[in-house]
């Protein structure tokens, strides 16, 4: 048997006696307890370990963040997260940690739910424009994770959509997969400030060559709209 753990961002900025019992000792705590009956543990972690500024290749571009990059969390979540984290692997080598960014699903509230709402109110929405990262459908990440769990794939562990896009994009991707027509206007980060800033930068890939490659993010986009249109007709 598997144990998986995940935690959430809400609140975590205005509560962090709380949010480090939740995402660090908690996870911690839970990881110790697998370890004692030798029960392997997957934990959901995310980008917010990173301080969102982008690594460069050696030619002076942009890369994804991989597991070896150094991290740098820019808020209370992130730090608690990250702290999670390390006691999670600290507890066994069987154990593993699964980072992953922008996820959306079927179930719950959601960035793509959310624009085609506001897309049925509006003739266009301001999104930012300034943020950079890989969308995830929990749809193929699911799987994925899965297929971690059936190999016994432990250690730290990147998995999001493959790509990269700023919201405004994702955002403009939708409307045109979902042929709503609905103009989409730039915003910066600052006049969409959130309690825990988000990363600026947070393109996450694995470098292990025992971790599988994500379908792209606008394939989960399709996937997302499909299972949202299936259900909509029940």
């Amino acid at each position: 048997m598997r144990l998986l753990v995940t935690g959430a961002a809400g609140g975590a900025e205005s509560k962090q006696p709380q949010a480090h019992a939740v995402n660090a000792d908690g996870a911690g705590n839970l990881a110790r307890a697998a370890a004692a009956i030798g029960t392997p543990l997957l934990h959901i972690s995310t980008d917010y370990v990173f301080d969102g500024v982008a690594p460069l290749d050696r030619d002076g571009r942009a890369r994804p963040y991989v597991e070896s990059d150094p991290t740098g969390p820019r808020s209370v979540y992130g730090s608690t997260k990250l702290d999670g984290e390390r006691q999670v692997m600290a507890a066994s080598k069987q154990h593993t940690v699964v980072r992953t960014a922008w996820l959306y699903g079927i179930d719950g509230p959601n960035f793509v739910a959310t624009m085609l709402r506001l897309a049925s109110e509006r003739d266009a929405v301001q999104v930012v424009d300034d943020q950079i990262g890989s969308p995830t459908w929990s749809g193929h990440l699911a799987p994925a994770v899965l297929g971690l769990l059936e190999r016994e794939v432990s250690g730290l562990v990147h998995m999001t959509g493959a790509g990269a896009v700023s919201w405004n994009g994702f955002a403009r991707e939708i409307f045109r997969q979902a042929e709503v027509d609905c103009r989409v206007e730039p915003a910066s980060s600052e006049q969409m400030a959130r309690p825990a800033p988000r990363p600026a930068y947070s393109v996450l890939d694995s470098e292990r060559e025992d971790v599988l490659p994500m379908p792209p993010w606008q394939d989960g986009l399709a996937g997302y709209l499909a299972a949202r249109n299936g259900m909509m007709r029940r």
